[in-house]
């Protein structure tokens, strides 16, 4: 009885083994997939548009894309002055006043300040002066006020700033009708650039300071 008892179980163990995998084959469920899930292979898909998209300025324009720095840093290199607009001092003189009616000039005249028409200019200096020398009338229209210039042939070259110093450069030729014309024509230019700066402004001609060329007349 012990023998036959001891083998039933037996039998008992080996059906419910071969049940057991007889049930876990008709499941079918794989283990490990062959194949990459639908969100796997969408995460993918995502990745790779992203690397691409990061690509398209360069592959678009076939360079790299300069640094959006320099756009300024050359802006700054190369700076635009706007004209302005507005009218100028210029000194005429006043023949024989002796510093009535303006600033005194020697040989007894005065120089006296005339508001011209506006005019256009980067430079206040440079815009007074070449209106100034531009006139080539030797009355300044019915004002009987006198231009000791208007012979001469004078432009303005360039004016150059430095640490507390103006100095306007003028080219050109001279003309002066005698020795009284030396402190106006002095006058003339010296005040019309000293109120287009705002204050003393040196002036050359031809590279000569403008005492050294009045000297030689």
């Amino acid at each position: 009885m012990m023998f036959t008892a001891w083998r039933y179980p037996f039998h008992v163990f080996v059906a419910g083994t071969a049940l057991a995998l007889a049930l876990g084959g008709c499941s079918g469920a794989p283990t490990t997939p062959t194949a990459p899930t639908a969100p796997t292979a969408a995460m993918g898909a995502g990745a790779a548009g992203t690397a691409q998209a990061s690509q398209t300025p360069t592959d678009v324009a076939g360079e790299s894309q300069a640094p959006a720095s320099s756009a300024p840093a050359a802006a700054a290199q190369d700076p635009t002055v706007m004209p302005t607009m507005a009218s100028a001092t210029l000194y005429y003189l006043a023949l024989g006043d002796a510093g009535t009616e303006g600033t005194a000039v020697g040989c007894g005249d005065s120089a006296v300040a005339v508001t011209s028409v506006a005019i256009s200019f980067t430079d206040p200096v440079e815009g007074a002066l070449r209106t100034l020398l531009a006139d080539h009338s030797q009355f300044l229209g019915q004002s009987g006020l006198n231009n000791a210039l208007w012979q001469s042939r004078l432009e303005v070259q360039s004016v150059t700033r430095g640490p507390g110093s103006i100095t306007a450069h003028l080219t050109g030729t001279l003309k002066m009708g005698g020795e009284c014309d030396i402190p106006r024509v002095q006058q003339q230019l010296l005040l019309t650039a000293r109120d287009a700066a705002g204050g003393p402004v040196a002036v050359t001609i031809n590279g000569k300071p403008l005492n050294a060329v009045l000297s030689l007349k």
